[in-house]
């Protein structure tokens, strides 16, 4: 199984080398091959809008930066891991970036979620599970609800959490399933 780990070269305190420190090893415990990729402060250009991911180059970004390596190798794993500084309870810009980025992996149209909110759906037959793992010093319960609703609504199907301790790591990522899924994201 392969875990890919993205996360954010900006905020690298010592709350997050303890995270990827127990990531790292409950991945290890679970049998996971492990690539990481770590973003740079403006290593990645904005999304143009211009949806050329969509009509000129379907499934890749126009874009000449590292982010169509990013969505590739995320798309081989069998599951990706964002490590995400929380900023004001939402993604730091260089995590939004990526998030935002990933819209060469879905279809141009749109669909109609239950609670009426629009989604894209999805270019392929399955995808990586995907994992959003918040971080952050003295954050405040309403940051951390708030982190996770976001991080939810971009994306369906992906699983959200705000790092405390290595305990509750291992007991929320080990009930989730590190595997392909099917479906609309």
């Amino acid at each position: 199984m392969l875990a890919y780990v993205v996360s954010d070269a900006e905020f690298r305190t010592k709350r997050f080398r303890s995270l990827e420190s127990a990531l790292l090893e409950f991945l290890s415990e679970k049998g996971c091959s492990v690539e990481r990729r770590s973003i740079e402060r403006g290593e990645l250009k904005s999304c143009a809008g211009c949806f050329g991911c969509w009509v000129k180059t379907p499934g890749e970004c126009i874009v000449r930066d590292p982010i169509a390596e990013i969505n590739r190798r995320s798309m081989q794993s069998d599951v990706t891991i964002y490590l995400c500084p929380i900023v004001f309870g939402q993604f730091s810009a260089n995590m939004k970036n990526v998030i935002d980025r990933w819209l060469p992996n879905m279809l141009p149209f749109f669909l109609t979620r239950p609670d009426g909110s629009t989604m894209h759906p999805p270019r392929y037959d399955s995808y990586p599970a995907q994992v959003m793992i918040g971080y952050g010093d003295d954050l405040q319960a309403e940051d951390e609800a708030l982190f996770c609703d976001i991080t939810k609504k971009h994306r369906n199907g992906i699983e959200a959490m705000v790092w405390h301790n290595a305990e509750e790591l291992g007991r929320t990522l080990g009930d989730m399933r590190f595997e392909r899924i099917g479906g609309s994201l």
